[in-house]
């Protein structure tokens, strides 16, 4: 009876388990009128507005250093 407490199945044997097992289903994106939703989108947008800015910087940045430099 004081052994039985080792052969109980810890966070090891169930992670392995787990990794053994079936994989999740894939999710989705949650829907655009929850909280979740709102907040997921607007930073979707949000990260994608700011890369197209870093984009339109670097290409003006090198259309005046090239309008600016002699070669």
């Amino acid at each position: 009876p004081t052994l039985a407490g080792f052969a109980a199945p810890g966070p090891v044997p169930r992670r392995v388990a787990a990794l053994l097992g079936p994989a999740p289903a894939a999710g989705e994106w949650p829907p655009a009128f929850t909280a979740v939703g709102l907040a997921a989108w607007t930073a979707a947008v949000g990260t994608a507005v700011s890369a197209m800015s870093s984009a339109n910087s670097a290409v003006t940045l090198a259309l005046v250093l090239h309008a600016a430099t002699p070669l």
